[in-house]
């Protein structure tokens, strides 16, 4: 399923939004569009745009002032990309050095630039064990 659901990726703006969306609804069980403008740190219309229109692409169900819901579809989407957020924050942390922080900054840039299988390459590296090692500080200068 993640194949199909991945042939073509959402804007990186509705993916950050289904991700506040999949973050909400772990932690309350739905999502507000208070809550994500306050998230995001964007006015409530903008919100409001974003829900119809990843409503119309099946990801969430949205009606004007009621709690938010992410489908099933949203949900998978949602959870890939949080995932993803993980890994390359691990990634960033364990093989480039970078406090936590700073790892957790680049992750949300780059998290949307990876292809699905290569966030899933570095997660297998990671799990390895080939970066636990591995810091900035031991990369010596003559490479």
């Amino acid at each position: 399923m993640n194949e199909i659901l991945f042939t073509k990726r959402v804007s990186r703006s509705a993916e950050d939004y289904l991700e506040a969306v999949g973050e909400l609804c772990r932690k309350n069980g739905q999502a507000q569009v208070s809550e994500l403008a306050n998230m995001l740190g964007v006015k409530k219309p903008s919100v409001t745009v974003a829900m119809r229109n990843l409503a119309q692409l099946g990801m969430v169900h949205y009606e004007p002032y009621c709690p938010i819901q992410l489908t099933d579809k949203g949900r998978l989407y949602a959870d890939s990309v949080m995932n993803a957020h993980h890994v390359l924050k691990v990634f960033m942390e364990k093989a480039a050095g970078l406090e936590s922080k700073r790892a957790e900054k680049v992750a949300c840039l780059i998290e949307h630039i990876l292809t699905m299988d290569e966030v899933a390459g570095i997660q297998a590296r990671l799990s390895g064990g080939k970066f636990e090692q591995t810091r900035v500080d031991d990369v010596s200068e003559s490479q």
